[in-house]
């Protein structure tokens, strides 16, 4: 059998590391059987190196072609694309590379050596293994510190704040002609409707008297948002947690004494400027004219015969930031907060050297990390969970302001300071015994719920309004359950339930028995014998979940019991018009059956996870029907749907001793051609489990696929 570059190249390192293993290594890399790199090295500086390392043997074409379109160099490196080109004009729209090279230089002295250390790991990986990474994707090498630097700051300011999709929704109000590529695929961020969850159980409510965690982000299984698995331990340092691609420390994890878990945050760190322009470069900023700053730049774009053009890139820039949108008589400025916060990724490494909460709110007030609620437990017995984010002091407006252009001639918009980490809503050992959050607003963090009145108005939307029926499912479970043992945490972590059915379907049932056409009359039947769990093997979900889609569409005012922020619990409930409801279910069974055949199909004979060589029949559903266990199904594929994002690193941890742990990256801790650690993860998900955690040598070597020996 003819064997791949990449498949011979990881055999390879399989066959060098068990010669390397009869050696007493400083430094070195146990594979564990999920492809989980648990890294050993005698110094943080030579961690940081192993993880480089492991990055580049896991996921080498992804990373290099994440690092070389940070540099804003991809149509350079890989030709003329439409995708490719919006995209370099944003890094250097952007100034990308001009801020990472001032960022670099501002990190601590040692702190920065780690970095050049991660980088030294990816390019001897490299070296030693010259056919690894694809042909296409070896131009990027070698990559330096400033590379990890330039990835992290555009995959977080400039991809999940400042965005161009952000730009089109925030601004599509003020074009005179609504244009397709308002809504261009290419310019993803993270959807609303796919979300993440996080708990935190304090000691009042845990039935071992151990705090527990949740980790359980919802994130696109592709690009940058990917994730890797990763057990990092030097000197003083001991984290397991996963990092995006790219980045050289995790994002989010545990140690043996804390962790957190993050969710997005209905946060505003990116605010657009409508320029009054009194000419081509000048515009009005307080009674007088200024002229906007002009850079020009070059990009190069590789052409199908391997030559090259280039195109001129004229940079203008207001005293808020680059000019980002200039048509139909439109002219916007953009501003990103935490620009002059660079030391982002230092913030997360001492997050996850933290040994209690004292040094984990140490590491926060460094108010770097520029959004990310995040929620805290640990084997000090505390809880905490903070609407973290370098959110700009505003002496004006309130939310809805915000949330869209607002006026760039004055200079009371003008914001220059942040919020202090003691300012930011937060939630730290609740009477309630529980911190959650489901991207709502941090209002509902706990019981009984934040006073948003203490706060500025602009920080968050109100409490009146809820982000899905998700938060509701996450309030209802984590608050009726008084003693949770570590299995009920489990199995709360992969319920596939929905709210909305429970709140909905008593009064769809009892409307569609008075129907006098049979077909609607059959569908309640089918939604009155449905377990409302949206497992594999359930029937009728599929029906709902095409019902809901209708009826929702409706607007906010189809409940009988409208939503209630002071009794969350008790609202959202029933159907206001059972004429509407009757309608809306008839015509969801004619498309149902239209569809799939029957109205009872299968879950999982609709919904499919596929990864690798592996399609297997999926569970859970959307946020916005009020699924816990979170996925959004947006490909189509031989009239079956298939997860496009949700559940990515997930993992349950008890701070006990011993500690209890158990996590998984569903779509796998690889993606690089060859390897088998593509796919391996995902018939757990199917079966709604998370693997053993392994941070004891003796464990680890029990589960060993590989050993790697390194000299830094």
């Amino acid at each position: 059998m003819r064997k791949t570059p990449a498949l011979a190249s990881f055999l390879v390192f399989g066959a060098a590391a068990a010669v390397l293993s009869q050696a007493a290594p400083k430094t070195e890399i146990l594979w564990d059987k999920y492809g989980v790199p648990h890294i050993f090295a005698d110094s943080i500086e030579n961690m940081f190196y192993a993880h480089g390392w492991a990055q580049m043997h896991n996921q080498a074409d992804l990373l290099l072609r994440l690092y070389g379109e940070s540099r804003g160099r991809a149509s350079e490196y890989w030709g003329e694309d439409k995708a490719r080109l919006d995209l370099d004009r944003w890094v250097h729209t952007n100034e990308v590379p001009e801020l990472a090279q001032k960022w670099y230089k501002s990190q601590d002295p040692k702190f920065r050596k780690n970095l050049d250390a991660f980088a030294k790991g990816i390019n001897d990986y490299a070296k030693a293994h010259p056919n690894h990474a694809s042909p296409q994707y070896r131009a990027v090498l070698p990559v330096s510190g400033v590379d990890v630097v330039q990835h992290t700051l555009r995959a977080v300011h400039f991809m999940y704040m400042g965005s161009q999709a952000r730009l089109r929704s925030e601004t599509a109000g003020l074009l005179r002609k609504q244009r397709a590529e308002l809504l261009d695929p290419n310019l993803t961020e993270p959807l609303a409707a796919a979300g993440s969850n996080t708990w935190a159980v304090g000691a009042s409510r845990s039935a071992s008297g151990k705090p527990m965690l949740i980790i359980n982000p919802h994130l696109i299984w592709e690009d940058f948002y990917s994730y890797m698995e990763v057990h990092l331990v030097a000197p003083g340092y001991d984290l397991y947690g996963a990092p995006q691609i790219g980045f050289p420390v995790p994002v989010i994890g545990f140690n043996r004494h804390t962790g957190w878990g993050r969710t997005v945050n209905t946060i505003d760190t990116v605010d657009f400027y409508q320029l009054k322009m009194a000419g081509p470069d000048e515009y009005e900023f307080d009674g007088a004219k200024k002229k906007l700053e002009t850079s020009v730049k070059t990009l190069k774009i590789k052409q199908a015969d391997g030559t090259f053009k280039t195109e001129k890139l004229t940079v203008r820039k207001s005293v808020h930031g680059p000019v980002v949108l200039d048509e139909q008589g439109v002219t916007i400025a953009m501003r990103v907060a935490g620009l002059d916060r660079p030391k982002m990724l230092e913030q997360w490494f001492r997050m996850g050297g933290a040994k209690n909460l004292a040094e984990f709110q140490d590491a926060m007030r460094m108010v770097a990390v520029p959004m990310w609620h995040a929620n805290y437990a640990g084997a000090d017995g505390h809880i905490m969970i903070v609407f973290n984010g370098v959110i700009p002091r505003k002496t004006m407006g309130d939310w809805a302001y915000w949330s869209k252009p607002v006026p760039g001639d004055t200079s009371k918009n003008l914001w220059t300071d942040y919020l202090t980490f003691d300012e930011l809503p937060k939630s730290t050992d609740p009477a309630a015994g529980f911190n959650q959050n489901a991207n709502e607003p941090p209002w509902q963090f706990t019981f009984p719920p934040l006073d948003h009145t203490k706060y500025p108005a602009y920080i968050a939307p109100g409490p009146e309004r809820l982000t899905s029926s998700r938060t509701i499912r996450s309030l209802r479970m984590i608050s009726e359950d008084k003693s949770i043992t570590y299995d009920e945490l489990l199995a709360y972590k992969h319920s596939t339930r929905m709210e909305l059915a429970d709140a909905l379907v008593p009064d769809v049932v009892k409307a569609a028995e008075s129907a006098t056409d049979p077909l609607t009359v059959e569908a309640g039947k089918v939604l009155a014998a449905w377990d409302r769990n949206t497992d594999a093997t359930s029937r009728g979900g599929v029906l709902f979940e095409i019902f809901a889609d209708k009826f929702l569409a409706r607007g906010d005012s189809v409940y009988r019991i409208p939503y209630n922020p002071a009794k969350p619990l008790e609202s959202s409930i029933g159907v206001a018009n059972p004429a509407h409801s009757n309608a809306d279910l008839k015509a969801a069974a004619e498309e149902t059956k239209r569809l799939y055949g029957s109205l009872d199909v299968a879950w999982g004979d609709v919904h499919r996870f596929d990864r690798g060589k592996l399609d297997l029949p999926a569970n859970g559903a959307s946020g916005k029907y009020g699924v816990f266990r979170t996925m959004q199904f947006a490909k189509k594929k031989n009239g079956k749907l298939y997860a496009s994002h949700g559940e990515t690193f997930v993992c349950a941890i008890e701070f006990g001793t011993p500690q209890k742990a158990q996590c998984l990256l569903g779509y796998g801790n690889a993606s690089q051609p060859g390897s088998k650690h593509i796919e391996d993860q995902l018939p757990l998900m199917t079966e709604k489990k998370l693997h053993p955690v392994w941070r004891e040598r003796a464990d680890i070597e029990a589960n060993l696929e590989a050993r790697e020996s390194l000299k830094p």
